[in-house]
Protein backbone atom coordinates (compact mmCIF):
# COMPACT_ATOMS: atom_id res chain seq x y z
CA UNK A 1 0.00 0.00 0.00
CA UNK A 2 2.83 2.36 0.80
CA UNK A 3 4.39 1.99 -2.63
CA UNK A 4 1.07 2.48 -4.39
CA UNK A 5 0.29 5.51 -2.23
CA UNK A 6 3.73 7.02 -2.91
CA UNK A 7 3.23 6.57 -6.65
CA UNK A 8 -0.27 7.99 -6.46
CA UNK A 9 1.00 11.01 -4.52
CA UNK A 10 3.60 11.74 -7.19
CA UNK A 11 1.06 11.29 -9.98
CA UNK A 12 -1.69 13.51 -8.58
CA UNK A 13 0.43 16.23 -6.93
CA UNK A 14 0.52 18.33 -10.13
CA UNK A 15 -3.28 18.23 -10.08
CA UNK A 16 -3.36 19.74 -6.60
CA UNK A 17 -4.39 16.47 -4.97
CA UNK A 18 -2.59 15.33 -1.84
CA UNK A 19 -2.11 11.83 -0.49
CA UNK A 20 -1.42 11.03 3.15
CA UNK A 21 -0.55 7.55 4.35
CA UNK A 22 -1.84 7.17 7.91
CA UNK A 23 0.30 4.74 9.91
CA UNK A 24 -1.27 4.14 13.31
CA UNK A 25 0.04 2.15 16.22
CA UNK A 26 -2.42 0.36 18.52
CA UNK A 27 -5.60 2.29 19.31
CA UNK A 28 -8.50 1.45 21.60
CA UNK A 29 -10.94 0.34 18.95
CA UNK A 30 -12.68 -2.95 18.34
CA UNK A 31 -10.16 -3.84 15.63
CA UNK A 32 -8.21 -6.14 17.94
CA UNK A 33 -11.24 -7.28 19.88
CA UNK A 34 -14.79 -8.21 18.92
CA UNK A 35 -14.44 -7.22 15.25
CA UNK A 36 -11.22 -9.18 14.69
CA UNK A 37 -11.55 -12.56 13.04
CA UNK A 38 -8.67 -14.99 13.12
CA UNK A 39 -8.29 -18.35 11.50
CA UNK A 40 -9.09 -21.25 13.76
CA UNK A 41 -6.10 -23.04 12.24
CA UNK A 42 -2.92 -22.47 14.20
CA UNK A 43 0.31 -23.43 12.44
CA UNK A 44 3.00 -24.31 14.96
CA UNK A 45 5.82 -23.31 12.58
CA UNK A 46 4.64 -19.71 13.02
CA UNK A 47 4.43 -19.80 16.82
CA UNK A 48 7.56 -17.67 17.30
CA UNK A 49 6.54 -15.07 14.69
CA UNK A 50 2.91 -14.58 13.72
CA UNK A 51 1.80 -16.58 16.75
CA UNK A 52 3.43 -14.10 19.12
CA UNK A 53 1.70 -11.25 17.27
CA UNK A 54 -1.66 -13.05 17.45
CA UNK A 55 -1.35 -13.54 21.20
CA UNK A 56 -0.15 -10.01 21.95
CA UNK A 57 -2.87 -8.41 19.81
CA UNK A 58 -5.58 -10.26 21.72
CA UNK A 59 -3.92 -9.62 25.10
CA UNK A 60 -3.73 -5.84 24.66
CA UNK A 61 -7.35 -5.33 23.63
CA UNK A 62 -8.84 -2.51 25.68
CA UNK A 63 -5.42 -1.37 26.90
CA UNK A 64 -3.94 0.04 23.70
CA UNK A 65 -2.25 3.41 24.28
CA UNK A 66 -3.79 5.16 21.28
CA UNK A 67 -6.80 7.45 21.73
CA UNK A 68 -9.08 7.15 18.64
CA UNK A 69 -10.48 10.67 19.11
CA UNK A 70 -7.00 12.22 19.22
CA UNK A 71 -6.04 10.17 16.16
CA UNK A 72 -9.06 11.41 14.23
CA UNK A 73 -8.26 14.99 15.18
CA UNK A 74 -4.64 14.50 14.09
CA UNK A 75 -5.75 13.17 10.70
CA UNK A 76 -8.09 16.12 10.17
CA UNK A 77 -5.39 18.58 11.23
CA UNK A 78 -2.88 16.95 8.89
CA UNK A 79 -5.07 16.90 5.79
CA UNK A 80 -6.29 20.45 6.41
CA UNK A 81 -2.76 21.79 6.89
CA UNK A 82 -1.02 23.87 4.22
CA UNK A 83 1.51 21.07 3.67
CA UNK A 84 0.05 17.69 4.64
CA UNK A 85 2.62 14.94 5.21
CA UNK A 86 2.99 12.00 2.88
CA UNK A 87 3.13 9.86 6.02
CA UNK A 88 1.36 10.53 9.28
CA UNK A 89 2.55 8.35 12.14
CA UNK A 90 0.05 8.09 14.98
CA UNK A 91 1.17 7.03 18.44
CA UNK A 92 4.55 6.71 20.10
CA UNK A 93 4.90 3.08 19.03
CA UNK A 94 4.32 4.06 15.39
CA UNK A 95 7.10 6.64 15.68
CA UNK A 96 9.46 4.20 17.41
CA UNK A 97 8.81 1.45 14.84
CA UNK A 98 9.25 3.80 11.88
CA UNK A 99 12.47 5.35 13.14
CA UNK A 100 13.90 1.91 13.98
CA UNK A 101 13.09 0.87 10.43
CA UNK A 102 14.94 3.92 9.13
CA UNK A 103 17.98 2.92 11.18
CA UNK A 104 17.80 -0.62 9.80
CA UNK A 105 17.46 0.63 6.23
CA UNK A 106 20.42 3.00 6.65
CA UNK A 107 22.61 0.24 8.08
CA UNK A 108 21.65 -2.11 5.24
CA UNK A 109 22.25 0.57 2.59
CA UNK A 110 25.60 1.49 4.10
CA UNK A 111 26.72 -2.14 4.39
CA UNK A 112 26.02 -2.72 0.69
CA UNK A 113 27.06 0.71 -0.59
CA UNK A 114 30.06 -0.54 -2.58
CA UNK A 115 27.97 -3.19 -4.32
CA UNK A 116 25.19 -0.68 -4.98
CA UNK A 117 27.35 2.01 -6.56
CA UNK A 118 29.47 -0.63 -8.28
CA UNK A 119 26.49 -1.59 -10.43
CA UNK A 120 26.98 1.57 -12.56
CA UNK A 121 29.12 1.69 -15.67
CA UNK A 122 32.67 2.71 -14.78
CA UNK A 123 33.28 6.46 -14.91
CA UNK A 124 34.81 7.56 -18.19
Amino acid sequence: MEGLSESLAAEVAPLGIGVTIVEPAAFRTNWSGPSMRQSATVIEDYAATAGVRRTSTLATYGHQPGDPLRAAEAVVDAVESAEPPLRLLLGKAAYDIATARLDTLRADFDAWRDVTVGADYPAA
